[in-house]
C-alpha cells in the first residue's frame, strides 16, 4: 500500500540526549530523489540550532521560544506551514525542545488541519540511559512523557555506559531487541538508526488510506533536488546586528542566553575556559553555543551532563550562547558574570 502525504517523523529527547546528532545521521541517509527538511522548536529565544545544521544541504525552519506549554502554539504551526509551502518536502524531521511535551505535538500533527497534508510515520525518543539513574530526569514529567510517547527508543552515548546502565534499560523496556518489542529499542555504538526504520509507526496503521488523502504535494512538483535552503519561520523581534541577552523561567527550568553581532570575534582559549567552568555546575542541564573566531569560522559548543564537546564549523552569522538549568543552585549568577566576560 502506498501512503499519501508528506511524511513526518518526530525526534524527541531530553536536554542533551543527542537529538541533533541523530537527525544529522538520518539526513545523511536521505534518498537523492527526495527532499528532507527539519523543523526545530527550541526552548530558548535566540535560535541557534541552525548553526549545527549549517554544513548540510537541508531546509531548516527554526521556531525559538518553545516551552512545555507552547509546543503547539501559533509559532510552531506557522513554522511548519511555512516549511511546507516554501520547500514542499517529502519528509519533515521535527526536533522539539528537550522541554517540550511530545503528546501535544503528536496531537497537533494528527489534527484535522493536517490530515490531508501530513502522514505521521513515527516518534523516536533519543535516550541517554545513564539518566535512568538520575532523579532529576526520572521524576521529570517531560522526560517520562517523551519515553511513553515513542514508537522507538534510540540509545545515545552507548560507549559510556556501564553494565548497570544496560541493566536499567532492560528493566524498563524488556529484552533489548530491534524487533517485536514496544517501544522498539535501538542500541548501537556509535548511535545509529536506519532511515528504513523511520516509518515504524505505520506498521500497525491499517486504515491509513482512509485517514490520509491525496494533496497538492506530488512528485511532479520537485523534479530537481534543491540547493541549500534555510527557512527562518520565527518572527525576529530583536536586531540581530546588536548585542543582547535575556533570561526566562518556565516551571522548574530557566534559560539564559546571549547574542553578539557578527563583527564580534572570540578567542578560542577564553571560550573553552569559561565553558569548561560553566559545565561543572550541577544545576546546568544544557549549554549550546556558536562563537565566531574569524569572519567565516566558528566554535560550536555542545555540553550535556558536564561533558564538553567543542568543534569548528563554517559560520557567517552572529555568535550565540544559551544555558538551560534548574531553578536551584548558584549557576545562574556565575553564568551571568561569565557571559559578560566572554569577549
Amino acid at each position: 500500500m502506498r501512503y499519501q502525504g508528506i511524511k513526518v517523523t518526530l525526534v524527541t529527547g531530553f536536554l542533551g540526549a543527542g537529538k541533533t546528532t541523530l537527525i544529522r545521521h538520518l539526513l545523511a541517509q536521505s534518498p537523492p530523489n527526495e527532499r528532507w527538511a527539519v523543523l526545530v522548536n527550541e526552548f530558548g529565544d535566540i535560535g541557534l540550532d541552525s548553526a549545527f545544521y549549517a554544513d548540510l544541504d537541508v531546509a531548516i525552519s527554526e521556531v525559538p521560544g518553545g516551552c512545555v506549554c507552547c509546543t503547539t502554539s501559533a509559532a510552531f504551526q506557522q513554522g511548519l506551514n511555512q516549511l511546507i509551502r516554501q520547500y514542499n518536502p517529502d519528509r519533515i524531521l521535527i526536533e522539539p525542545s528537550g522541554l517540550g511535551h511530545p503528546k501535544q505535538i503528536l496531537q497537533k500533527l494528527r489534527s484535522a488541519a493536517y490530515q490531508d497534508v501530513l502522514l505521521l510515520t513515527g516518534a523516536f525518543c533519543v535516550l541517554d540511559a545513564r539518566n535512568l539513574n538520575d532523579e532529576r530526569y526520572t521524576k521529570h514529567d517531560i522526560f517520562n512523557d517523551q519515553i511513553e510517547s515513542a514508537d522507538g527508543i534510540v540509545l545515545s552515548h552507548v560507549d559510556r555506559y556501564q553494565q548497570e546502565d544496560i541493566d536499567r534499560v532492560k528493566a524498563r523496556f524488556g529484552v533489548l531487541t530491534s524487533m517485536g518489542s514496544t517501544p522498539t529499542v535501538f542500541m548501537s555504538d556509535p548511535m545509529a538508526l536506519s532511515a528504513d526504520s523511520l516509518d515504524i509507526g505505520l506498521i500497525d496503521l491499517s486504515n491509513a488510506s482512509s485517514t490520509v488523502e491525496k494533496h497538492s504535494h506530488t512528485p511532479e512538483k520537485h523534479s530537481h533536488h534543491s540547493s541549500h535552503h534555510h527557512v527562518h519561520a520565527a518572527v525576529e523581534t530583536t536586531d540581530q546586528d546588536k548585542h543582547w541577552s535575556y533570561h526566562k523561567q518556565q516551571g522548574d527550568m530557566q534559560v539564559v542566553g546571549w547574542h553578539w553581532p557578527r563583527q564580534d570575534c572570540f578567542t578560542q582559549e577564553k571560550v573553552k575556559s569559561i565553558i569548561q567552568e560553566l559545565s561543572g555546575f550541577a544545576g546546568v542541564y544544557r549549554i549550546k553555543g556558536v562563537f565566531l573566531i574569524s569572519s567565516n569560522e566558528a566554535l560550536l559548543v555542545n555540553v550535556a551532563r558536564g561533558e564538553v564537546l567543542i568543534t569548528t564549523s563554517p559560520w557567517h552569522d552572529g555568535s550565540r550562547l544559551e544555558i538551560i538549568g534548574g531553578i536551584e543552585g548558584d549557576w545562574l549568577k556565575f553564568a551571568l558574570s561569565r557571559g559578560a566576560e566572554l569577549l
